[in-house]
Formats: structure tokens, C-alpha cells, sequence
């Protein structure tokens, strides 16, 4: 069947953007009311165009467009036909038959819609009943709950396909089950489509399902188990009695179909779509457990460009104002990095609160484009968290001018394990054994106090632990004890790195992009939390109930290797040569003049600073 369409009934786009695809005026008379007076099918199309898809789907009846969807599957087989899709990447996923298959876009770029309209094409495709010749489709689109279903999936769903377009059951709240029956030159279509919540419990939920397809709207917002749940509930309808006879490959017709915003990094869909390595392996070895002479599993994966890149999707169905718009929104509440995630389609991290460096962390600045090669001729030092969730961060400190700065190439951390301090400090030594830093001496690593014996701050659990985990490493753990293990000196000692000033072209500080537990806390998940002292007072401290914070925990302990006892640093004050006042930095006075060295008396106990 040639890959052509004319589906005059859709446009591309609505439920999810503004603009043209959404506008429309109706006038007072019904729909199937006006549409009587059309006396050909373009004159019908015109009657439609002035309605808009929710005047559609009140006013449409059953008996005026009986007969119209045959016409419609007509146009499927059509070579010449004038369908408009949203864009070629979305387009190609239309037409893909892959056993998975998913497509990540910005808000507004037609994504789901064209999922919706591709589930049409999937049924009038899929293989004929030996038995009756029927082409039986059941899709499943599910969600975690019934209000994401009847808030979100299923008034996109009824854009594509009006209820009275078939028989209708189910109520709000509840399981719905849409059934369609039609033919085409090639026989009668049975289509239904099932919507339902799993709830709390996947597996059971989803016991005796049996779906042609599976649809995932909004895939990242749901646990992996759901798509392990799901590649055993497709190609299980109808019944295998109705391709018997047929060839092994047109006896399996499946499919999982996701769609989503770009997604966190620590998320499935980023795993299972954006590696692409990853993907074929899970392809190779789903395709092992299948009987001989079955057709290989495929997962496919369709990328849209975001706002403002070359190829943008679907900008002919939206306003000129419509990304523009939600970016000044976010911006005014606040919420930048939605922008990334949902108008630039960049992958991103999720903020829990708010983050400490958000001032001063910039991924186009502090994070390489390319791993990061160590500089020869200079040693390692690395930074150390201790606890039984560590962390370890390996640098390099390059001296240069009166500041120099950081380079930062690998993290070590295993959120998902308790570690003890000799079994994280083998995988230590393994790392630091690695091609990439067999050949640097390491100069030192520093950490907690309280990982130190004998240490007033160090507690029963880890009082050790800086010589278990140094030992099993072959280093020198040293207890960092600038600023005395207090925060201020150690939050100073990052920000002082993110804002020194550029030095021949390098930052104070640059990271290797596959640190993501460094990233991630300096963007999102280092941040700002109440606490409550013995005095009942409030104030704000870092939130260390995220695993991230250990990672920065540990590159602050390294960086405040090159502090002063005194908790200052070159890079504190770029302007001077780290000192103040008599010591030969600049004036602490606010008035611009300069003041005498020494000791100077004459103290105004009106204006104690001297402003």
C-alpha cells in the first residue's frame, strides 16, 4: 500500500499548541446540521475547517458520517494524496512498524496527534484473519491514573476520532472502550481502542491484557516496569487462530509506541531511547528468545528538533508567538529550565528546589564539550565524601597567572549501594589503574573530618574510614581542615571556582561531561532547605537528603585543598592577589580612596564600617 494520505478530517497539532490548528468558528448550527448541506466531499471538507475540534466532537452524529471513514480509508491507498504532516521526522514515525518505537519533541510539535492518526494506519495495515478476513486492531493507551487519561490522552485521542465515529462506553474516571467498525477495498476493519489506569500495581493491573499495540503517552512520566509489563501484553490480539496459514513474519503485529518530552537524564526513556548502543542490545537480545525465522525485534527512535533549531516541527499549525510566549512565562516564574526541557527539547536535569550555584553554574561554560584528557606533568588530587553512600571526584589544579583552575574528570559514586570504606576504596584503586590515570602520580585526596580518627567531629561509624578507603586506594586520605568542616568556607570554595575569571581562555572550572552526579547537583539537585536550630531560628543550609550531594560534598573538600587557612582563596577576590586590607589586597574602604597600611585608630562607634 503506498505511504500516502489524504486525511482531510485532522489537523496536526491541536492538544497540545495555539494558532491556526486550534481556531475555528462554527456559527450556532450543529455540525451534522450544516454539513447536510454539503454536496460533495470538498464541500464538506470546507463545512469542517470552520469548526473547531471540540464543536466537532460535541455536534458531530453518527449517521452523517457514516460512510465518510470509508472515504477516508480510501484516501490511505491513494498515490497523490495531500496530507500535511507536522514535519519528515514525524512523519517518519508514522509510518514505522517497529515493535518499539518512540518520539521525543518540544511542547506543540504535533507528536501526539500524529500518534494518534498512526494508530488508523496501523489498523488498516495489520494482516486479515484467515479465518473471516477481518483486520481485528485493539490499542491500549495507558496511563498511571484516570485523571492523566481523561485530562490529557483522551481528549487528544477524541481530536483524531470523535466518539460517534463508533460505539462509546465508559464513563469519567472509569475504563473506556472505543470500538470503530469500517472497510476498504480489502475488507471489513474492526477497531478498538481501551484506555486504562495501572495504578499502584503494574504487574497485576496488567494481568490477562491482550493488545495489538500498547500506546505510552507521556512515556517519561512512568516507572520502567511498564515498558518490561507491556512487551508482553502487544501481538496477543486477536487470537493466534486468525493467522494461521500465514508466514511467520505476518504472524507477529505489535507494537509499543511511546511519546515525551525530553526527559530527565536519570530516566528510562533517556536509557532505553538516546543510547542508541544500549537499544540494540535490548533489540538483540529480545529477538534471541523468539522462535526461528520470526522477524528480529526493531526499536526506533525519532528525534524532533526543539525551538530555534533548523527543522522545527509543526511551527505551521502554531501562532508566531506561541514558543516565545511559554519561554518569557518560565522565565517570570522562575523556571528557566523548563525552557530547556520543553521549547529547546534538551535533555536536562529536574530541580527539587532551589539550587544553590544557580547564579553561577553555566553548562556552556563549566562542562566540556569532549571528555577531558588529563595534562601531563602535573599530579592528581582527589576529593573524598565518606559515609556508606561515598563519593570521590578526580581534578587536576593547573596553576596559571595568580589564580589557575580546575579540571575536573571523573566522579565515583554508587547511589544505588552502601558501600563500606575498603570496598569503595578498591573501586577506587580500579579506576585510578584505568588507561586514562595509570600514568599521573596523585598527589593527595582529601576529605571529611569526620572520616578521621581521632577527629572531634568524626562519629563511631566513620571515624576510620579516611584509612580503610586511602589504604585500599593506595593513597593518602588527608582530613580537609580549612574552615573547620563548616559550610560557608566550603560553599565559598565552589563558588569562587565557578566565578573566577577566565584565564587564557579556561575557567576556574571545567568538568568532563560524563560527570552527571556533578551536573546534576550543580544545576538541580544541590539545593536551598529549611533548618531549624536548638533556638528554634530558621535558616537555610544545604539539602543533603539528595544523592548528588555527595558528589559535591566531595569536589568541595578538594577544592578547598588550595584555600588559605584563613578560607580565602585567589580566586575569591579575582581582583587582588588573595589578600586585604594591610596585607596588601584592596581598601576595605567603600569610598574608593586608598587607606593608610598599619593599625589605624580613630574608630566612629556612629559609623563603625566607614560608609
Amino acid at each position: 500500500m503506498a505511504q500516502s494520505a489524504n486525511l482531510w478530517m485532522w489537523g496536526w497539532g491541536r492538544g497540545e499548541c495555539l494558532g491556526p490548528a486550534d481556531t475555528g468558528s462554527g456559527g450556532t448550527r450543529p455540525l451534522n446540521e450544516v454539513a447536510k448541506t454539503a454536496e460533495d466531499e470538498d464541500a464538506l471538507k470546507s463545512v469542517l475547517e470552520r469548526f473547531s475540534a471540540k464543536e466537532a466532537i460535541d455536534s458531530v452524529s453518527g449517521e452523517q458520517f457514516a460512510g465518510k471513514i470509508e472515504d477516508l480509508i480510501d484516501d490511505l491507498s491513494e498515490p497523490n494524496g495531500n496530507v500535511s504532516f507536522p514535519g519528515p521526522i514525524s512523519e517518519a514515525f508514522y509510518w514505522s512498524d517497529g515493535d518499539v518505537v518512540g518520539i521525543q519533541g518540544p511542547v506543540g510539535s504535533g507528536k501526539t496527534t500524529t500518534l494518534m492518526k498512526s494508530r488508523l494506519r496501523r489498523a488498516i495495515m495489520m494482516p486479515r484473519s484467515t479465518i473471516d478476513g477481518v483486520r481485528r486492531y485493539k490499542v491500549v493507551f495507558i496511563r498511571e491514573t484516570y485523571r492523566q487519561l481523561w485530562s490529557t490522552t483522551i481528549p487528544s485521542y477524541l481530536e483524531a476520532y470523535p466518539k460517534s465515529m463508533g460505539q462509546w462506553s465508559g464513563g469519567r474516571g472509569d475504563p473506556v472502550t472505543h470500538k470503530m467498525h469500517f472497510e476498504d477495498e480489502y475488507g471489513p476493519i474492526e477497531f478498538t481502542a481501551e484506555f486504562k489506569a495501572f495504578g499502584d500495581d503494574i504487574v497485576a493491573s496488567m494481568r490477562g491484557l491482550e493488545a495489538t499495540d500498547i500506546v505510552l503517552n507521556e512515556a517519561d512520566t512512568m516507572p520502567v516496569l511498564i515498558l518490561t509489563v507491556a512487551i508482553g501484553r502487544i501481538d496477543r490480539y486477536p487470537g493466534r487462530q486468525h493467522f494461521a496459514g500465514l508466514a511467520d513474519i505476518l504472524r507477529s503485529y505489535g507494537q509499543i509506541c511511546c511519546d515525551f518530552n525530553a526527559p530527565d537524564e536519570e530516566n528510562w526513556t533517556f536509557g532505553v531511547f538516546h543510547d542508541e548502543e544500549e537499544r540494540t542490545k535490548m533489540s538483540e537480545k529480545l529477538t534471541s528468545s523468539l522462535p526461528e525465522g520470526a522477524k528480529a525485534i526493531e526499536m526506533l527512535f525519532f528525534l524532533q528538533p526543539g525551538y530555534g533549531e533548523e527543522g522545527c516541527e509543526n511551527l505551521q499549525n502554531l501562532s508566531p508567538g506561541y514558543y516565545p510566549r511559554q519561554i518569557a512565562i518560565n522565565e517570570l516564574a522562575g523556571r528557566g529550565d523548563m525552557n530547556e526541557r520543553l521549547v529547546y527539547n534538551k535533555i536536562t536535569y529536574m530541580r527539587v528546589g532551589d539550587p544553590i550555584f544557580l547564579k553561577h553554574f553555566n553548562r556552556r561554560i563549566h562542562v566540556a564539550e569532549d571528555t577531558l584528557v588529563p595534562i601531563a606533568g602535573i599530579p592528581l588530587s582527589i576529593g573524598l565524601d565518606q559515609g556508606f553512600k561515598p563519593a570521590a571526584v578526580i581534578g587536576q589544579f593547573i596553576p596559571s597567572g595568580t589564580h589557575g583552575y580546575w579540571r575536573l574528570y571523573a566522579e565515583l559514586h554508587f547511589p544505588k549501594e552502601r558501600l563500606l570504606a575498603k570496598v569503595f576504596g578498591d573501586r577506587l584503586a580500579v579506576l585510578l589503574s584505568s588507561d586514562r590515570f595509570s600514568r599521573f602520580r596523585v598527589d593527595a585526596g582529601w576529605g571529611d573530618m569526620a572520616g578521621e580518627a581521632g577527629s572531634s567531629l568524626a562519629d563511631d561509624e566513620n571515624e576510620n574510614w579516611n584509612l580503610l578507603a586511602g589504604g585500599a586506594a593506595g593513597i593518602t586520605i588527608r582530613p580537609q581542615t580549612v574552615g573547620a568542616n563548616r559550610i560557608n568556607p566550603r560553599l565559598e570554595a565552589m563558588r569562587s571556582a565557578l566565578d573566577a575569571p577566565l584565564v587564557q581562555g579556561h575557567p576556574g572550572l571545567l568538568c568532563d561531561p560524563s560527570m552527571k552526579f556533578f551536573i546534576a547537583g550543580l544545576s538541580a539537585r544541590y539545593v536551598w532547605v529549611d533548618a531549624v536550630d536548638t533556638n528554634g531560628d530558621k535558616r537555610k543550609v544545604p539539602d543533603k537528603s539528595h544523592t548528588e550531594a555527595n558528589v559535591i560534598d566531595a569536589t568541595q573538600y578538594l577544592f578547598l585543598s588550595q584555600f588559605l587557612a584563613n578560607g580565602m582563596s585567589p580566586n575569591s577576590l579575582p581582583n587582588s592577589n588573595g589578600q586585604i586590607g594591610h596585607n596588601g589586597g584592596p581598601s576595605m574602604s567603600h569610598r574608593g580612596a586608598a587607606r593608610p597600611s598599619g593599625l589605624i585608630t580613630g574608630h566612629d562607634i556612629l559609623n563603625p564600617y566607614g560608609d
